[in-house]
């Protein structure tokens, strides 16, 4: 909780200085360009981070350093190929794509760069969990990230640097240096798993497995295709349907929002090692009681963080400068989607942890259905606000569903190695 806590002030700060440097309509355009590189990076990464946790946390700690190579060289030859294809493809879009947002090819090429660094920080951080470092797990994506950003972003204010383009470099550089804090992290903690020689020049597991990891991958990166349609491409369906400004008001509301999010994200995280340690060890009697431990604690912690947003939303707002007010209602909204939302976090948990990714794919994919068609007459209607109701509702439906697909199955284990 301390890690990704100590984050979040750094998170606000950066996207304070963010918005006051270049301004609603600026910021909107940026906020676009970096979301299409979020999505980008996230398709690199192909679901590879949550398979690494749930392989290397299944085996016991003597096989974890061989479990990390094979695993790993496995995971950055894909990833590699990924990366360039997603990179060309992208690039491609922003430049002659349909409602791409209005950008010069620098600014492009800045938002382009960001994809194989935002993958790859994915990636390693999930081999942090599966060696049940979760903490600094969460630092190199919140501390680490938004330190570096926040940095980079008050010496472009110092300087009066407000262009898109120096925040999408300054972006670049958060988080090339989040993956090079997780790559000596791995190294200090399990340094005999980082001898990749000859790993390179055949193949570091067997055909038949590759092919299970990869199904699971996919079914993985299905589910992590959803998280950044909905948390991500929501600004640039804004930004198509009512404009920059409208972009730039939802863009605040949203990433602010994702306060609400914090202490639902840190017991996921919490979750999955353990549950996979658990589920694959055979002590099927204890993942009750940790479902238990953690429908409490993120339920009411979720409570208290967005109670806190709902009242301090128009103080949050002033911080942000001028001419963000209308955010504040969007915000709120936002906030309140959390709350159901918290209590499907642990269930989530174990259903992507005990091989049932497929039916938590399902389930969010009908989320996004659900608040892309909510979205188009809301946003159109009533701009930033309309896309806060829709995001909201889809997601609170959605939650009620996986809360509920989680409650029948937790107590009919499938056989170990199949995949639902």
């Amino acid at each position: 909780m301390l890690a990704r806590g100590a984050g979040i002030p750094l998170a606000f700060a950066a996207n304070l200085l963010i918005a006051r440097l270049l301004g609603p309509e600026k910021f909107g355009l940026y906020m676009t360009l970096l979301s299409v590189a979020l999505v980008g990076g996230g398709l690199a990464a192909y679901g590879l981070g949550p398979v690494l946790t749930r392989e290397i946390s299944a085996v016991n700690r003597a096989q974890q350093p061989e479990a990390i190579r094979s695993l790993g060289i496995w995971a950055l030859r894909f990833f590699a190929i990924l990366s360039v294809a997603v990179m060309l493809l992208t690039l491609a879009w922003l430049a002659f794509g349909p409602g791409a947002p209005a950008s010069t090819w620098p600014e492009r090429i800045g938002a382009v760069s960001i994809i194989p660094l935002v993958g790859a920080s994915t990636i390693i951080a999930g081999v942090l969990s599966g060696l049940s470092h979760v903490a600094r797990s969460q630092a190199v994506g919140m501390i680490w990230k938004n330190g570096g950003l926040l940095i980079g972003v008050a010496l472009l204010l110092a300087l009066g640097a407000d262009r898109s383009l120096y925040v999408l470099l300054m972006q670049t550089a958060s988080f090339g240096l989040a993956v090079i804090v997780a790559v000596h992290w791995v190294r200090r903690f399990s340094p005999e798993s980082t001898g990749f020689r000859g790993f390179w020049f055949k193949s570091p597991i067997e055909p038949e497995r590759a092919r299970m990891l990869r199904r699971t991958a996919r079914h993985f990166l299905t589910i992590s295709l959803t998280w950044l349609l909905l948390g991500r491409l929501d600004v640039v369906i804004v930004n198509a349907l009512a404009g920059a400004t409208q972009a730039g008001y939802f863009g605040v509301a949203a990433r602010l929002g994702q306060f609400g999010a914090m202490a639902g994200l840190v017991w996921g995280v919490w979750l999955q090692p353990r549950i996979s340690a658990r589920y694959h060890s055979g002590h099927n009697g204890g993942l009750g009681r940790l479902l238990s431990l953690g429908l409490l604690g993120t339920t009411t912690m979720t409570a208290v963080l967005v109670i806190a947003g709902w009242f301090g939303a128009p103080q949050l707002m002033k911080l942000m400068g001028p001419g963000f007010s209308e955010a504040i209602m969007p915000f709120r909204w936002l906030l309140l989607g959390y709350l159901p939302w918290a209590a499907s976090v642990p269930f989530f948990a174990y259903l992507t942890m005990s091989g049932r990714e497929k039916q938590v794919s399902w389930i969010l994919w009908f989320q996004v259905i659900l608040t892309l068609a909510a979205s188009v007459p809301l946003v159109t209607s009533f701009g930033a606000l309309g896309g806060a109701w829709a995001w909201s509702g889809g997601t609170g439906i959605a939650s009620l569903i996986m809360v509920a697909v989680g409650i029948f199955t937790k107590n009919r284990p499938l056989p170990q190695g199949q995949t639902c």
